[in-house]
């Protein structure tokens, strides 16, 4: 019975390290949200290009709504440390289903810190008299007074010094 619980617990540690590193690994291709960073789904689309001129820029925090990655890898690893606890298997269920619940939601905060990415808010007038604000990724500074292109196409709006 020993020997069965200790290759159960291998088995588990296991799986929580390939967990653990499957989530660093996709947080490290987190979005940049700038102008040099593209989707699969905009390859092959057409983009509107309006012109216009930075007005004004301010820098802004671009932090993710949620993580689903982290949320669920924190899930799983609560799960199976909670599932350690207790000496009968009502008190190991119970374990598991409060590490889950509590692993998920710091997962889901510790994914949404990994996500959290430095950007700009920029005010652009455009040639035709209009104001819009886009916000983008910290990938370059567009100075105030400066000529820009101004994408709008699948992955959102992005300027572009002209």
């Amino acid at each position: 019975m020993m020997m069965q619980l200790s290759a159960h617990s291998a088995t588990r540690k296991a799986i929580a390290g390939a967990l653990a590193a499957l989530t660093l690994a996709l947080a490290g291709c987190a979005n940049a949200y700038g102008p040099g960073t593209t989707s699969t789904r905009s390859v092959g689309q057409a983009s509107t290009v309006y012109t216009g001129v930075v007005t004004s820029a301010r820098e802004v925090i671009i932090k993710p709504d949620r993580s689903i990655i982290g949320a669920a890898t924190g899930a799983v690893l609560g799960g199976l440390a909670g599932s350690e606890l207790g000496g009968g298997d009502k008190a190991q269920t119970a374990g598991a289903i409060g590490g889950a619940v509590i692993g998920g939601v710091a997962g889901n905060e510790a994914g949404k810190a990994v996500g959290t990415k430095r950007g700009y808010a920029y005010i652009v007038r455009f040639d035709n008299g209009e104001v819009k604000e886009i916000v983008q990724g910290a990938d370059i500074y567009i100075q105030p007074g400066t000529p820009v292109s101004a994408i709008a196409g699948a992955d959102g709006w992005k300027l572009i010094p002209r």
